[in-house]
């Protein structure tokens, strides 16, 4: 005979089986929500990401829209302001090809001619240097006073000044070009060749605000100082967002500035800057305004 041990075992594995079973009904339901679940939740992201892709496309679409609206703003704002006029740009330090290259086009959209010139900072002048360079100069060249002295001959030879101070004879001809023989030393790049030498400069815009430590001091000054000896106009600018600026040095000699030349309101204000128009523009704590008033008129 079946004993009372054995109906209580028979009873635990009954109610143990039916735990067992509930237990496996309710993970398979909850499983079914779980997957219906999974399903709504997918379907509202790639709902979202639709959004977010047709709101892209729409900004997107309309930054180049106002980026031509820029275009053609600044070609009727500047249009025949620097007629006539040839314009260096003179760069001491690392700022991108593509900043100096817009510099450039909007220059010649005002109407004038333009040259660009980098002074390549990791040069160093050497007794090697020096010995190329001495024939074009009546002071006798220094490592202490070579650097300067040369900085001041190219801004002569750009300007074709009669009132140089640091060539032999203005009349002489030599074999080589000054800013050629330079440049083909490596001291500077530029778009300046033998066969096109550029006519007198009208003004210069000075490129300056560094990304690395790199000092104004050391060749931008001398560039200035020179430049407004020759009674040459001069505009110093940089990116709105170099790590280093340049705009209080700048402003300390008494040149106008421009402190977001990457920027359509920065090309405009350098262009009336360079028409004689005074002041220091852009959206840093050292401007004045972000443009000229007769460019805003």
């Amino acid at each position: 005979m079946f004993d009372m041990r054995y109906h209580i075992a028979s009873l635990v594995a009954v109610f143990f089986a039916l735990a067992i079973g509930i237990l496996l009904g309710t993970v398979i339901v909850d499983k079914g929500v779980l997957v219906d679940q999974q399903k709504s939740i997918v379907k509202r992201i790639e709902t979202s990401f639709d959004e977010i892709r047709t709101e892209n496309q729409r900004l997107r679409t309309e930054v180049a829209n106002e980026k031509r609206l820029s275009n053609q703003l600044i070609q009727l704002a500047i249009k025949d302001r620097l007629k006539g006029g040839n314009i260096v740009v003179l760069t001491t330090t690392d700022v991108s090809d593509d900043v100096i290259e817009s510099i450039m086009d909007n220059i010649r959209k005002a109407g004038a001619t333009s040259n660009n010139i980098r002074i390549v900072d990791s040069y160093r002048v050497t007794e090697q240097t020096i010995s190329q360079v001495q024939q074009y100069f009546t002071v006798r060249l220094t490592a202490d006073n070579a650097k300067q002295v040369m900085i001041k001959k190219l801004i002569d030879d750009l300007a074709q000044s009669t009132e140089s101070t640091t060539t032999p004879n203005r009349n002489m001809v030599y074999k080589v070009p000054y800013i050629v023989q330079i440049k083909n030393m490596g001291i500077i790049k530029t778009d300046i060749t033998n066969s096109a030498p550029p006519r007198p400069v009208t003004g210069a815009v000075i490129v300056g605000g560094a990304n690395s430590e790199m000092n104004p001091f050391e060749t931008d000054l001398a560039i200035i100082e020179q430049l407004k000896a020759l009674r040459i106009r001069v505009v110093g600018v940089e990116t709105s967002s170099c790590k280093k600026s340049y705009m209080k040095t700048y402003q300390a000699t008494g040149i106008p500035t421009v402190d977001n030349i990457d920027q359509p309101a920065g090309m405009i204000s350098m262009i009336f800057a360079l028409a004689w128009t005074d002041g220091n523009f852009g959206t840093k704590s050292t401007a004045q305004r972000l443009l000229p008033l007769s460019a805003q008129q």
